[in-house]
């Protein structure tokens, strides 16, 4: 077939009609496209907005989480991808990639994984979003509240919250304790995203008459099994009352929790639970190397030490039971300057000075921190080498937190345990929770001693050795309140080497050990009295029933009648009985002990026949002085007690400890005390100084004239006079009018002299006024007249007048005071 003209072959022109057609269509469509375009441009950005927040909230239900590598595949904002741009987070974590797309759908999400996995975007991005697809504002309140376990965490928190949202239009704060609590009041109602603490937020809700969450869309719980626990529990009841049940929940942690009644009280509806490292081999991260050692509770502080030494150019975080324990070996460590640079971060210190700690230590490359638990969870310290546990953790959660402090993000990183004999149960608690730790041994040869050291810096500073005192006690008591008794045992610590290796000489006293010491003896007591008290069948018969109410009726007459034939055959007191009455009454007793064991049956060979004679023997002499009714009940009780087995001499030494009513001192109050000096007649110390020439320049306190007179007649009785005190005063006020008059004469003086020799000054200047003035006048011969001194004014005059205005302005004063 040949080519037709029309073809681009044929070598014929095109068609100039069909060309312009297709120009006119292709010309049409490009300016439909810019009608469109300004059509778009004029419409207000809020409605744009909204437009493309429509088209976000279509495509969550299209999230397919196998596809999602980086934070560009999840339907988000061009504010919140610009902010993680910035901020370097472009890939997604496993976590990251679970949660995020269950949380942008509005459903409560419990969230766990391994420390280190990036739980804290987690939630941050949830967050923007929420609060970008309502179009919230400062002026709508607080639409989403963060709380944080500690305050650090919390800093660490606002941080990533300010990098990742800073291109958004919402207000963010945080709110922990150490701040101004009115600085933050005035600016809390403006505050979106609250980033808190539960204790401060429970005192701004009960404190801050307009700050309500009424308003609330989302709660996110960071740490929330921490949160969650004893230590929170009343705190957050009373948080959580005071929030709307219509929101949304979130909570993230390295150890999540399942309890059902936890979970009740947040209120959560159908929550989607993502525990991301469930079915994982061990619930660390692969790339963090454990190992613990077990060593004496005195080698500890040498271990430490030589530690620190062999890892000068490492990044290190040491973790201690208590706060005091931290301050001394902080202070310790620094005098014995192991060659690198040490921090503290603990509890106790001012907010300010933790939030310096925290940045001074992030910042630095090789350095050490003595924390306590307030640095274990969820504060990301970047390129940390080694986290060293100096006491044991209070269980297996615990350890995890603290480990997880390095090998952050892939990153490789080394935990060391620190293990007491006593305190090996843990390391099969830490194998139950998938927790592989290896026992490695200590060198020997490389461990430095430093007791020696310890001993000469608490003997030089008295401050230091009261620090190391409480450090001890503060070590052993966080020993003794432990929940998990099979792994802290306080009774198999070496107490006596642990002071000796603080650098104490002697042990410091521990009240509560004492205490715990004394229970056991009294729980055997009263086992024993139990044992005692249960009743048993009496094997006596009639006679000797009678028998032994004919004995205790002599008994009880001869104690009314005075006791002392009884005194004189127990103690040989009494000369005039004699030795056949004697044994004849302690025959008569040994019969009756015989009939008391057989009534008691099996009990009785359990007591020493010699020791129930003695006990016996000692029962009238507690009684011979008192009453009658004394006397009886007394002797009853102790025929009871000896029945119990007790030793009278513990009873007695347990009286004497008792304090009698007049033994004990009153209280004695600032106003006796007064009192008692008033008596005394006390004088006031007075304190007099003099100038260098030996003149007095001040007495205080100001003895009154009126005082110096009557010293001499003053009695020695105690008390104040009021009829001579209203006296003193009187006579005191006629002195002080004097000098009061005297201080005005001397100011009108002064006054005076400063008018006259102002007066002559000026008569200086207008007389060498006149003489220049003289000097350029003409001179002539003719004028022969000289000075006249008549025309000069009389001093005579002005001075008797002024003399005169003195006295009448004197003469009005005295006056006014008289």
């Amino acid at each position: 077939m040949g080519k037709t003209a029309d073809s681009p072959g044929s070598g014929a022109r095109p068609d100039p009609v069909r060309s312009f057609n297709r120009w006119k269509k292709k010309h049409s469509h490009r300016q439909n496209k810019k009608k469109q375009l300004r059509k778009q441009l004029k419409k207000p950005e809020w409605q744009v907005e909204r437009e493309g927040i429509s088209r976000l909230m279509q495509n969550y239900d299209k999230i397919n989480v196998n596809e999602i590598t980086r934070f560009s595949d999840f339907p988000l904002s061009k504010k919140t991808l610009k902010g993680l741009q910035e901020a370097q987070y472009r890939l997604v974590t496993e976590i990251q990639k679970q949660t995020i797309g269950l949380a942008l759908q509005g459903k409560d999400v419990l969230g766990a994984a391994k420390t280190g996995s990036g739980k804290t975007l987690a939630f941050l991005v949830p967050v923007l979003e929420a609060l970008y697809r309502l179009q919230w504002t400062s002026t709508d309140g607080l639409g989403v509240l963060i709380i944080s376990p500690t305050r650090e965490l919390a800093y660490q928190t606002f941080e990533v919250l300010r990098k990742v949202g800073k291109n958004h239009d919402f207000s963010a704060g945080l709110i922990i304790g150490g701040k101004d609590l009115k600085h933050e009041a005035e600016r809390i109602n403006n505050i979106n995203i609250l980033v808190c603490t539960p204790g401060r937020l429970l005192q701004h809700m009960d404190e801050t008459v307009s700050f309500h969450a009424t308003d609330l869309q989302m709660l996110v719980l960071d740490e929330a099994d921490r949160i969650l626990d004893m230590g929170f529990a009343d705190t957050m009841n009373a948080i959580i009352e005071n929030l709307p049940k219509k929101r949304q929940t979130l909570l993230f942690s390295a150890t999540q929790t399942k309890s059902v009644k936890d979970l009740a009280r947040l209120s959560l509806k159908d929550p989607e639970y993502v525990w991301v490292h469930e079915k994982a081999k061990y619930s660390t991260p692969a790339t963090l190397e454990q190992n613990y050692i077990v060593c004496e509770l005195q080698q500890k502080i040498s271990v430490l030490y030589s530690f620190l030494r062999s890892h000068l150019k490492k990044k290190s975080i040491v973790f201690f039971s208590s706060c005091k324990e931290v301050q001394y070996l902080y202070r310790v460590f620094c005098r014995l300057r192991p060659g690198i640079s040490i921090l503290a971060l603990h509890g106790r210190q001012q907010q300010m000075r933790r939030m310096e700690v925290y940045n001074e230590f992030v910042r630095k490359r090789a350095a050490v921190l003595f924390a306590t638990d307030i640095a274990a969870r969820g504060l990301d310290f970047p390129a940390v080498n080694w986290v060293l546990q100096f006491d044991c953790p209070e269980d297996a959660n615990t350890y995890i937190h603290r480990a997880g402090r390095t090998a952050r993000y892939k990153e490789d990183g080394e935990a060391l345990l620190v293990l007491l004999p006593s305190e090996k149960a843990m390391v099969q608690q830490l194998l139950q929770k998938k927790v592989p730790v290896k026992e490695i041994k200590i060198n020997p040869e490389k461990l430095i001693d430093v007791q020696k050291k310890l001993e000469s810096f608490l003997a030089q500073d008295r401050d230091l050795k009261e620090r190391a005192q409480r450090c001890f006690v503060s070590y052993i008591r966080s020993v003794y309140l432990m929940k998990d008794k099979e792994v802290f045992d306080v009774s198999k610590l070496p107490i006596p080497e642990y002071a000796l290796s603080l650098g104490l000489a002697v042990a410091p006293r521990i009240r509560f050990l004492q205490k715990m010491q004394k229970q056991p003896t009294k729980e055997l007591v009263m086992s024993q009295a139990d044992k005692v008290i249960e009743p048993r069948a009496p094997s006596l018969t009639n006679d000797e029933v009678e028998e032994f109410r004919a004995y205790f009726n002599e008994k009880m007459s001869i104690l009314q009648k005075g006791g002392k034939r009884l005194e004189g055959t127990e103690h040989r007191l009494d000369n005039d009985t004699g030795d056949e009455e004697q044994d004849e009454e302690e025959n008569d007793e040994e019969e009756m002990e015989e009939k008391l064991a057989k009534a008691k049956g099996s009990q009785a060979p359990s007591l020493p026949n010699t020791s129930e004679a003695q006990k016996i023997k000692e029962v009238p002499t507690q009684f011979l002085d008192r009453d009658e009714e004394e006397e009886d009940a007394d002797f009853l009780k102790v025929k009871r007690h000896n029945v119990f087995g007790l030793d009278l001499k513990e009873e007695k030494t347990l009286q004497k400890k008792e304090p009698s009513k007049s033994s004990i001192k009153k209280k004695v109050t600032k106003v006796a005390e007064a009192k008692k000096v008033m008596k005394r007649n006390f004088k006031v110390n007075k304190k007099i100084t003099f100038t260098d020439e030996g003149e007095l320049v001040q007495q205080w306190p100001q003895m009154q004239k009126s005082a110096i007179k009557d010293a001499e007649d003053d009695d020695d009785t105690g008390g104040i006079n009021l009829d001579k005190a209203k006296e003193r005063l009187q006579e005191e006020d006629k002195f002080d009018k004097e000098e009061y008059r005297k201080k005005i004469k001397a100011k009108h003086r002064e006054k005076r002299l400063k008018e006259r020799e102002a007066r002559r000054e000026a008569n200086k200047r207008q007389a060498k006024a006149k003489d220049e003035e003289e000097a350029f006048l003409d001179w002539s011969d003719d004028d022969d007249d000289g000075f006249d001194p008549s025309t000069l004014p009389d001093p005579d005059k002005y001075r008797s007048s002024e003399d005169s205005d003195s006295e009448d302005m004197e003469n009005k004063i005295s006056g006014q005071l008289c």
